[in-house]
């Protein structure tokens, strides 16, 4: 059962022969995409610009999923690669292992740019938290001792 998938992958990678190079330039292509996005959502993150923050997030999402789609097709490929690497002439396969080593510093760059992103963001929010948590006790505080919170916007005069 193995050697008859195995079989399979190498007739549909022998068939996809002339599309690989070209896939994986489209895919490297996509990955550097990725990675100038990240770039962006960390001064998006920084400058806590929410609105264009989600507009890239879902740029971000429709890329990612058309690098599924790419990944995808390369699948049979990938399952027998060492094997089909060998067939391409010198000039491809550098090409390929180029592109293979270039997507795999781009994804590695933005996994950290990711991980940097989501520390951030962690500790913006444990800052929210506690003031919130702040502005609680001070209302509650407040109440304790039966005052009323002074409104903001209008002069002391035209309270009483």
């Amino acid at each position: 059962m193995v050697a008859e998938i195995e079989i399979m992958h190498a007739s549909v990678a022998e068939s996809m022969e002339s599309e690989i190079v070209p896939l994986l330039r489209q895919q490297a292509s996509m990955f550097a995409k990725l990675e100038r996005f990240a770039l962006q959502q960390r001064m998006l993150v920084e400058q806590e610009d929410t609105r264009p923050l989600l507009e890239l997030l879902a740029q971000r999402q429709k890329l990612s999923s058309d690098l599924a789609q790419v990944s995808q097709r390369l699948a049979p490929v990938r399952q027998g690669w060492t094997v089909f690497r060998e067939r391409l002439c010198a000039g491809d396969r550098d090409e390929a292992d180029a592109l293979l080593d270039q997507m795999r510093l781009s994804l590695s760059r933005v996994i950290e740019s990711d991980e940097q992103d989501a520390r951030s963001l962690a500790v913006r929010k444990q800052l929210v938290r506690r003031d919130l948590n702040n502005s609680r006790a001070m209302g509650a505080a407040a109440c304790a001792y039966g005052t009323r919170p002074v409104p903001t916007g209008h002069r002391l005069d035209e309270e009483l």
